[in-house]
């Protein structure tokens, strides 16, 4: 599991998926037309690509934007919205907003789920269950939505260091995978993981995540 997702990413970096293409994953591209919340994708598979809600389309032309997808609707239609807080409810669905309408329009759909599930997975050991540690293999976060914050932190840290990495002048790039990486650890430290020992449902382990246990051998 991830603890994060693609448009948590895009609510810190609205630019990301665009700037960063080639540190990204590519599910999908083509043509198609949006009608305001409505995108229709011309000939392409939506569903064969595994594009699903929580991800990003990045249009190019009239319309050119990053773009949450609420939901996949059918073979070649998805609902997208312009990003804004609404899409983050503390209760309830999300309402869309328009984007607007025009046809032929480029797009691409990309995700940077390997970043967001290897941070997952170094949070997790962090909470001290999963892979490599003794905790029995039922253990798991049971108030996962407290960890979403370092995830997002976290990935996007990996994100800009791939990108200075790749850079001619990474300076810029090195700064913003510097802040990344101290908000990230400043929010490991501010994070309590409640997690379930025996699959009931209820935890009965609280642990801070940016706290380290010393012990004598």
């Amino acid at each position: 599991m991830t603890f994060c997702s693609d448009i948590d990413l895009l609510h810190w970096e609205p630019n990301i998926f665009r700037d960063a293409a080639f540190a990204s994953q590519l599910l999908l591209a083509g043509t198609g037309d949006l009608s305001g919340t409505t995108f229709t994708a011309a000939g392409a598979p939506l569903i064969d690509a595994h594009i699903a809600a929580d991800q990003v389309i990045v249009l190019s032309g009239a319309l050119a934007g990053s773009y949450p997808i609420l939901s996949v609707d059918s073979a070649s239609q998805l609902t997208l919205s312009v990003m804004y807080d609404g899409l983050f409810p503390d209760s309830g669905p999300a309402t869309p907003t328009p984007a607007g309408s025009a046809a032929g329009l480029s797009f691409a759909i990309r995700t940077f789920f390997p970043q967001r599930r290897l941070v997952s997975s170094i949070l997790l050991r962090a909470a001290g269950i999963g892979a490599e540690t003794d905790a029995p293999a039922t253990a798991q976060i049971v108030n996962t939505e407290a960890l979403r914050r370092p995830c997002v932190l976290g990935t996007l840290q990996m994100i800009y260091n791939a990108l200075a990495a790749a850079s001619t002048d990474p300076a810029e790039l090195n700064i913003r995978a510097e802040l990344y990486q101290r908000l990230y650890r400043r929010a490991l430290g501010h994070t309590i993981a409640e997690i379930d020992l025996d699959g009931d449902g209820k935890a009965e382990l609280v642990r801070r995540l940016g706290s380290l246990e010393m012990l004598r051998v």
